[in-house]
């Protein structure tokens, strides 16, 4: 491995080492969290309060503008050129925008229109009872989105993993479990409550360490800007609707009862999907970076190799499944939710089918690429949504897993070949290449260890040798 390679091959493996710890937490807490929340209330609350976190998930990522991404792509490309005062007027900008849309969200769901929307909308699943307490939680949300993408821009991996959900999932874990052990009854609305406690507590100590980063940059007069780009905002509503829309048309279509038990599967199958995502939070600002500096065959390469290691933990995890997908769902949430297994057994299919093509979405958004995308993520969320309805009068809840998990594959294939055709390198998993990548990171570890080693023996020794600081 030449220099040139090696300080970029490390930063990858740093955000990769630190995201295979921490994502993976917090998507424990975050599924520990749905499984205290089944434990405590009955299966219709459950169903109310699993539709009420698509809900204000969903409505944040839409309202939220594109900014974050928006924000981490420029941003990443000032601080590669080394203007801080365009960091710092970046970072700031979006707070501002972001902060103004949570609050305007938050007030729309606590106005009698808002409540009066979600009966519309979901009539059958009560959620329009705590409209207010689901805005509040959407506001957050909003903000939660955006702090992890301003420390992702200054490379914080290790804060980027806190303050990702894992420190706001953990507190709402401890307070469910608190509230398990003090055989309490709580309801739907008491468990959102509590949700929205959580953030705001975590959400603190996240706007703290942006703010840390922020202050060594340049002080200049600082220029507040909008940093809305249209085509990215869409393109965030085209992910944010596709992620949910399987469990929101469930909401629409059938009953709270049926939302508990495709919300089960739902959770479990993010499970297969996780292993992408962890490399999700390492390449958008390298992408954006090395794109800019034209190191096309390294941004393949690292695409094609962090593609093929998450193939082979979703593989893994959905073998898992396959064996033993009803005891998993029995043991953590119940002997009434195991007719939920055939939903599993097709989504954690399809979330395999998409890990193959790999980071292909994040690529095309930072490589400018995110107008093609955006139409692309349109077209895709019409389509899946009809293919959903017309499916789920054929086959029920086992008809939308179907319809969304062929969807998103082929929406998946289409985006790496645009990619192909739009950058001339793209990002379908090689597992033998993420061999070839990690073997040599290995090698050249334990050869620097050697150096470093022999340096230092010689020194100790009274010879001539020094440690240099990479070593």
């Amino acid at each position: 491995m030449d220099h040139d390679d090696a300080a970029p091959r490390r930063t990858v493996l740093r955000g990769l080492g630190f995201s295979s710890i921490g994502y993976p937490l917090n998507v424990a807490f975050m599924f520990f969290s749905q499984v205290l929340a089944a434990r405590l209330l009955t299966r219709d609350d459950f169903g109310s309060y699993s539709l009420a976190v698509g809900i204000f998930g969903t409505v944040a990522l839409v309202t939220q503008l594109g900014v974050p991404h928006s924000m981490l792509r420029r941003a990443s490309a000032a601080l590669t050129d080394r203007r801080a005062s365009a960091v710092r007027n970046e970072v700031v900008s979006a707070f501002v925008l972001c902060t103004g849309a949570a609050v305007l969200v938050t007030l729309a769901f606590a106005s009698p229109v808002g409540e009066e929307a979600l009966e519309v909308i979901f009539s059958e699943t009560g959620v329009a009872a705590f409209a207010a307490l689901i805005g509040l939680r959407t506001g957050l949300r909003i903000l939660e989105n955006l702090v992890p993408e301003a420390l992702r821009a200054f490379r914080s991996f290790l804060a980027v993993s806190v303050y990702d959900g894992l420190l706001a999932n953990a507190l709402l874990v401890l307070a469910l479990a608190a509230v398990l052990l003090a055989d309490g009854n709580p309801d739907a609305a008491d468990v959102m409550a509590l949700s929205a406690a959580t953030a705001a507590l975590a959400l603190a100590p996240a706007v703290w360490a942006v703010h840390r980063r922020l202050r060594p940059l340049d002080h200049e007069p600082l220029r507040i800007h909008n940093p809305l780009e249209p085509s990215m905002w869409l393109v965030t509503v085209g992910r944010a609707l596709l992620a949910q829309l399987d469990l929101l048309l469930v909401g629409v279509l059938a009953t709270s009862a049926d939302v508990a038990t495709y919300a089960v599967p739902f959770r479990l199958a993010l499970f297969v999907g996780f292993p992408l995502i962890v490399v999700n939070q390492v390449v958008p600002p390298l992408i954006a970076s090395w794109h800019a500096g034209g190191a096309v065959e390294r941004l393949e390469r690292t695409l094609r190799a962090t593609a093929g290691l998450a193939l082979l933990g979703a593989l893994a995890i959905a073998a898992v499944y396959v064996v033993g997908g009803k005891v998993v769902i029995r043991e953590l949430f119940g002997a009434k939710y195991v007719d939920g297994y055939a939903v599993l057994l097709i989504l954690s299919a399809g979330q395999i089918l998409q890990t193959v093509a790999g980071s292909c979405g994040f690529a095309l958004m930072m490589t400018g690429h995110q107008r093609a995308y955006a139409w692309l993520l349109g077209i895709s969320t019409v389509a899946t949504a009809g293919l959903d309805v017309a499916l789920y009068q054929v086959w029920g809840i086992e008809g939308i897993a179907l319809a969304t998990a062929i969807a998103l594959t082929v929406q998946n294939f289409v985006q790496a070949g645009l990619l192909r055709r739009r950058t001339g390198f793209h990002s379908i998993a090689d597992i033998r290449l993420a061999f070839t990548e990690g073997t040599s990171i290995l090698r050249s570890s334990t050869r620097r260890g050697r150096d470093a080693a022999g340096a230092a023996a010689t020194a100790a020794s009274g010879g001539p040798g020094e440690l240099d600081p990479e070593q």
